[in-house]
């Protein structure tokens, strides 16, 4: 061979691989950079400016917890001390043995959670009541001696297994019946016998489970039952607990937030047809592009919703990709779903480098999941820097800021991996309820104990059906203090569990009204993604609100209130409040049985009236 063919040949083989190596690398690392950049959106949490000189009432809310050393009190205690301080109602923990000291007003409450009876003041609260103090006994107990407060009669048998819970008037919009067997709700109640001059407010197969009771200048509230341990009670809880005092205000985060797991995530293979009850004759890739996206913006669009997905890098078991194999495999999702995600105004969070739950064999988690348990916190800290890799490398001026455990399963190992790994995440969003001793991980929503600038923000509810147990959860949220959070997984569509037998268009439409009878009901929440919904509920948190009253007029102050703020207020029968705009804001009615109305605030401090008399 003469020698200039072999040094062409020489430079065409060099040139060859040269094209083939930069096509390799456009392909896997940079093709996508041709494309137009997105961002996302930024989105501001504005606070009011505070008025030293705002005006204060004489009377201020006082509410007082006894518990004893008891699993339900205890319980109890605990699960309502959660639900006040979410609404920015001041509490203060006393024993049993100096409850006897505090001096009765309308605008004091007591609270008794447990069954120690043979503890408490009977003497000191019958005179407490009489003179005009308000008391609540959150749990049902047996002991005639303390009739004469609660306006029980006869006292029978405990009876277990009583289901569900009836409104026997309207408390706040939006709550619904629910009968056996929903399992939500399953009381131990008391079959007590109670006076007609009992109002019963909530019922449960034909028992009375809440009613309220005047002795004289006074009022008892009596819950004959052991639910109130239950966070899906607490809006409830503090809703009733406004019926007691001449006025009654509770705040409102304000917060509506939609979540989509798994998503972007790598897409199956195969048809509509032969994978779900869907009747497409389309890939499933397809019907995700063409159908699915379509009907969630349109659904975005139309009922004031923005969207948190929650991305996955492989299904496979095994952390077994490099990097550039999770890269690719990412293509289609991240470059299709995921930039229109954040296009439309969202955030991608963090699922997984797969759906493996951040757990160890030594921690628990649901065996039927079949998932492999990890080998200790570098493994997991190894997997979330490959998945954080192929989020930079598709969104480079972006972080992820979220983080949602697949199956909602995460123990303290797989925080810490989470936090050391990827510490300008702010958020970890699991679940509200759920089951920890099978390895849900379930939250408050605080920051972590050990990691400071990490925050848990749970979802309260999921799913695209109307299950009146998911929704009693989703209004029990709003009442308690104004937070709508809810998940849905798009590949409940072609798993035939999940989508039990529904097509599509059936979930959707569900999906819908869910969505649809939120923004009617409750306008005041704002939709966020999960970065700003968390900043937004930690400066709600940290706000100091000071609420006064006079007889015919209540004071709102504050410090650090979010702008705007918003407010319930509950009147007794009789009185009412003067709607529409003021200086201060905007007041609107809500439909309850009682005066109930919704204030937003854009000014740091309101006097609003109160016209009439309480009957």
């Amino acid at each position: 061979m003469e020698k200039r063919t072999v040094i062409s040949f020489s430079l065409f083989i060099v040139l060859f691989l040269v094209i083939v190596g930069a096509i390799q690398y456009l392909r896997i690392h940079s093709l996508h950079t041709l494309l137009p950049n997105v961002a996302e959106q930024r989105m501001n949490i504005d606070q009011l400016k505070s008025n030293a000189s705002a005006k204060a009432g004489e009377h201020q809310l006082q509410i007082y917890l006894v518990r004893d050393e008891g699993d339900l009190a205890v319980g109890t205690a605990d699960n309502l001390l959660h639900g006040l301080q979410y609404a920015k109602l001041d509490v203060r923990e006393v024993s049993p043995g100096a409850v006897g000291a505090i001096s009765p007003s309308p605008y004091t409450i007591i609270i008794f959670t447990g069954e120690s009876t043979e503890r408490w003041p009977f003497v000191e609260m019958k005179r407490y009541v009489e003179q005009g103090g308000n008391l609540v006994f959150a749990n049902r107990f047996k002991d005639p001696a303390w009739n004469a407060l609660t306006g029980i009669e006869e006292i029978g048998e405990y009876v277990p297994d009583v289901y569900g819970l009836n409104f026997e008037e309207t408390i706040f919009p939006g709550y619904v019946d629910l009968n056996p067997p929903d399992d939500l709700f399953v009381h131990s109640v008391v079959d007590f016998a109670i006076a007609d001059e009992a109002n019963v407010m909530l019922s449960a197969e034909g028992f009375p489970i809440l009613w309220e009771y005047e002795v004289g200048d006074g009022n008892v509230l009596y819950w004959n039952t052991t639910i109130t341990d239950q966070k899906m009670i607490r809006g409830l809880f503090v809703q009733t607990l406004g019926t007691m005092p001449p006025a009654f205000v509770t705040a409102q985060a304000a917060v509506k937030l939609m979540y989509i797991d798994d998503f972007p995530a790598p897409v199956m293979d195969g048809k509509m047809k032969d994978v779900s009850a869907t009747p497409l004759d389309k890939s499933v890739k397809d019907f995700f592009a063409e159908d699915w996206w379509e009907d969630m913006v349109d659904l975005a669009e139309d009922d004031d919703l923005i969207y948190t997905g929650a991305m996955i890098g492989t299904y496979e078991e095994e952390m077994e990709l490099v990097d550039e194999q999770l890269i690719k495999r990412g293509e289609f999702p991240m470059l299709y779903f995921g930039r229109k995600l954040i296009a439309h105004g969202g955030e991608i969070g963090l699922h997984g480098y797969n759906h493996q739950s951040l757990v160890t064999a030594d921690e628990p988690i649901d065996p039927t999941y079949g998932y492999i348990p990890w080998k200790d916190k570098d493994e997991m800290k190894r997997s979330l820097l490959q998945a954080e890799s192929v989020f930079a490398n598709y969104f480079p001026d972006e972080t992820l800021k979220s983080y949602v455990p697949p199956s909602n399963a995460l123990n303290r190992t797989g925080v810490d991996a989470i936090a050391e790994a990827l510490p300008e995440l702010r958020t970890i969003a699991s679940l509200y309820t759920g089951e920890p001793e099978s390895g849900d991980f379930v939250q408050e929503f605080e920051f972590d104990a050990a990691h400071p600038n990490l925050y848990h923000f749970p979802r309260v509810t999921s799913d695209y059906g109307e299950e009146r147990g998911s929704i009693f959860q989703m209004v029990d949220a709003i009442a308690n203090f104004g937070v709508f959070s809810h998940f849905i997984h798009p590949d409940d569509v072609i798993d035939p569990d999940r989508a039990f037998g529904r097509d599509w268009d059936t979930m959707f439409a569900s999906l819908r009204k869910i969505v649809h009878d939120v923004k009617d009901q409750y306008p005041h929440l704002e939709a966020y993604t999960q970065h700003y919904a968390t900043e937004k509920m930690i400066t709600y948190q940290q706000a100091d609100l000071n609420v006064t009253f006079d007889e015919s007029t209540i004071y709102l102050a504050g410090e650090g209130l979010i702008n705007p703020s918003h407010f319930t207020i509950r009147l007794k029968p009789g009185q009412s409040l003067e709607t529409g705009e003021f200086d201060f804001g905007t007041v609107e009615q809500w439909e309850a049985d009682r005066p109930l109305y919704l204030v937003k605030l854009t000014s740091a401090n309101a006097e609003i009236a109160i016209k009439g008399g309480a009957q």
